[in-house]
């Protein structure tokens, strides 16, 4: 892996612990009312996505594909309403929802973890400790859907924390593999 390459994995990285420590911090300290503001934000975005889909449409010079549209845009603004109106009956939902989100966040880490395996990062095998804790948080939220929604908001929280450190950690990896890489490149350019 390049330099550039690895510069980049490590930017995103860096962009990414951010959010998750940010959005980590918020369920945790939201903990009470998280989910239902989480449920009714995705209920605005798909109202509003199938609003703004329609008037998109309306305002266009071609008209085609209008049924496809109407139909998406009706979906968008049905969906966003009962997220939006009907928050209490859909925590259950939602939280196992919630849990198979946050397994699937923990097995999206592996490629990071491949990643800085293949740019030599000895080391790479402590990315696999938070990876594992994560899924094994995803695990418990999923299969306890009746948990209080506090408990799972707090759960999602820590996922999320724990995520923030393993890209930390991978970041460590790619920083380490770079300096390498820059040091076998120099070495090669002073032979």
């Amino acid at each position: 892996m390049d330099s550039g390459k690895l510069k980049g994995l490590r930017n995103n990285l860096i962009l990414l612990a951010a959010l998750e420590l940010i959005i980590g911090l918020f369920m945790i300290v939201f903990n009470d009312k998280s989910f239902d503001m989480v449920i009714k934000m995705l209920g605005i975005v798909a109202a509003a996505y199938g609003i703004i889909t329609f008037f998109a449409w309306l305002v266009k010079k071609d008209k085609s594909g209008g049924v496809p549209i109407i139909i998406t845009s009706i979906l968008g603004i049905i969906a966003g309403a009962f997220l939006i109106f009907l928050t209490e009956h859909i925590l259950g939902l939602f939280t196992l929802i919630a849990g198979i989100f946050v397994g699937i966040f923990g097995v999206i880490k592996l490629p990071n973890m491949i990643n800085v395996k293949k740019a030599g990062y000895k080391k790479w095998w402590i990315i696999l400790i938070p990876i594992a804790l994560i899924v094994g948080i995803g695990i418990v939220i999923g299969l306890n859907r009746d948990f209080d929604p506090t408990v799972s908001s707090i759960l999602l929280g820590v996922a999320l924390i724990i995520g923030c450190a393993a890209d930390i950690i991978a970041t460590a990896g790619a920083a380490n593999a770079e300096k390498q890489l820059i040091s076998t490149d120099s070495d090669k350019s002073e032979k």
